[in-house]
């Protein structure tokens, strides 16, 4: 097999002046055959020891039923496999990833909100898989699930007040944080720091005129290590929110917020977080943004541009908005890079569905405590960790993603740039994150992709040097295999780590030195690098 001639393709562009990426490439291929009434695979990275593959098996006994767990590495050569034995009542809702361990979270129980719960920690270095069992004797609606090192971290709500639970491994029963059963808060993020800490980043609503972000980090023992308290500027209201993980020094909040409650986002706060500073939060409205109107028409965008500048040399308020969410930060020497999407809902659901976590599957199948339905787990990547993926389905509705956004902010919390990448007619019926993106040094790289196409355009500085959209095949195995047909719902891709990037999904493949074999359905994952 000419491996040259197989994954070598797309575009090879060089920039006097700037660091850029060079060439993309497509460098391995997996493929495992599926039988077209079995259950796809779900992927989950492991970063640099690999992927993660996992399936629901048919169940061999009524009270039992069997998952398929599959580990690759970043040659996507497979390691290890092996079957798990689950209780039929066990449903997998939720992951988590920590150096050598991939954590599985499986939950019993969907007519109550009192659920006992199943934590595997699989060990894919040893081989050994260990099971934990976790049940909550309180009314709790989970939202948000982590581990810190070695401790499993839940958060959600009792009785419509925040609350997180703490299950160190080497206990019993969770332990209840204390100070958060508080009625006016809002819960928006619970985060796991690299440093096997974690974050709690709460909505404090005292009145109309009077809210706060607290962020509170804590050791993985449930002790608090510090508490900060940030005032909101009382013309907005804060929608969204999600704290870094410290690989950097600094912890900064970022997220959308909206000068109405029932209005869409109009634009993104950030700011780095002081305990022993007052440090204010940084609002920057959508329609001052370089970038982030590139989806519109030219002169829509200076229509609205000059508008914007209009109502602020006035001292009012932008008026443009546009239904936002954010999905992950990204921590880097030169900053701090933020990906969100805008999107549109044709359907009469909320176009602020951000009650939402990381790590944790839709809360919504589980509890009904959400208005969006479950969806199959051969769909797309509904357990990926990245934070905010967590199934805020618009269930039979008509969605638009629009474009991704990457915003660049530096070490005072401010933007100093964005990048964005509009999609191609893309429609779905649930909210769920399409695109993403890679940085190095001054560039940064936008993807996504739509049934067997691969988008992608790299960004150089704020102003200039814009590189148009280009695409690409997903490869196939060799040059005498070609495509019958791919599902458009099934598969995505996803930033793996530096700047590597898989794919992954369904394809029926025909042979065509064998005329007389049936077309194959394979799953598949492919690997791209950035050169």
């Amino acid at each position: 097999m000419n491996l040259k001639h197989l994954f070598t393709c797309i575009l090879i562009y060089t920039l006097t002046g700037y660091t850029s990426f060079g060439q993309i490439i497509q460098t391995q291929r997996f493929e495992e055959d599926i039988k077209s009434d079995e259950n796809g695979f779900t992927v989950f990275s492991l970063k640099k020891e690999g992927l993660a593959l996992i399936r629901e098996k048919e169940p061999e006994e009524r009270r039992k039923k069997k998952w398929q767990l599959e580990i690759i590495d970043t040659t996507l050569s497979k390691v290890w496999s092996t079957e798990l034995e689950i209780e039929s009542k066990l449903t997998l809702v939720g992951y988590e990833y920590n150096p050598k361990h991939l954590y599985l979270l499986f939950r019993e129980g969907a007519d109550t909100y009192i659920h006992t719960y199943s934590l595997l920690n699989v060990n894919f270095e040893e081989k050994t898989i260990t099971t934990h069992e976790i049940k909550f004797e309180v009314d709790f609606k989970l939202s948000h699930f982590t581990m810190a090192g070695g401790s499993a971290v839940f958060g959600g709500y009792i009785s419509n007040e925040p609350a997180v639970l703490l299950y160190d491994q080497s206990v019993t029963l969770p332990k209840v944080l204390p100070g958060l059963f508080i009625r006016q808060m809002k819960l928006l993020d619970v985060k796991a720091n690299q440093n096997e800490s974690f974050n709690v980043l709460l909505l404090e609503n005292i009145d109309k005129e009077n809210s706060n972000l607290i962020v509170r980090t804590f050791d993985n023992k449930g002790s608090l290590i510090f508490d900060d308290k940030i005032s909101v500027d009382p013309r907005f209201v804060i929608q969204t929110g999600m704290t870094s993980v410290l690989e950097r020094d600094e912890l900064i909040l970022i997220g959308t917020y909206t000068s109405g409650k029932a209005r869409p986002s109009s634009g993104f706060f950030s700011a780095v977080v002081d305990p022993f500073a007052d440090e204010p939060l940084h609002y920057n409205d959508f329609g001052s943004m370089s970038h982030f109107l590139d989806y519109l028409p030219a002169k829509k965008v200076a229509k609205i541009k000059a508008k914007t500048q209009k109502l602020k040399r006035n001292g009012q308020l932008p008026s443009y908005s546009a239904s936002v969410i954010p999905y992950r930060i990204e921590e880097r020497k030169d900053g701090f890079y933020f990906l969100a999407e805008v999107y549109h809902s044709s359907s009469g659901a909320s176009s602020n569905p951000y009650s939402y976590g990381s790590n944790y599957y839709n809360p919504s199948s589980m509890y009904g405590y959400y208005p969006y339905g479950l969806n199959s787990m051969n769909s797309n990547n509904r357990y990926y960790n990245a934070p905010y993926n967590s199934g805020n389905m618009v269930g039979n509705a008509d969605v638009q993603m629009i474009e991704s956004v990457v915003v660049k902010l530096g070490d005072n919390g401010k933007i100093e740039k964005d990048a964005s990448l509009k999609f191609a007619n893309l429609r779905q019926d649930n909210l769920e994150q399409i695109g993403d993106f890679a940085v190095d040094g001054d560039s940064i790289l936008l993807i996504y992709r739509k049934e067997n196409e691969i988008f992608y355009k790299s960004q150089i500085g704020d102003t200039i040097d814009i590189k148009p959209i280009k695409q690409s095949k997903v490869l196939v195995k060799s040059d005498h295999e070609y495509l019958r047909g791919q599902r458009e719902t099934e598969g995505t891709i996803r930033h793996w780590y530096g700047n590597s990037f898989y794919v992954w999904g369904y394809q029926n493949i025909k042979d065509s030195k064998k005329l007389l074999d049936k077309t194959r359905r394979v799953f598949y994952v492919n690997r791209i690098s950035l050169e």
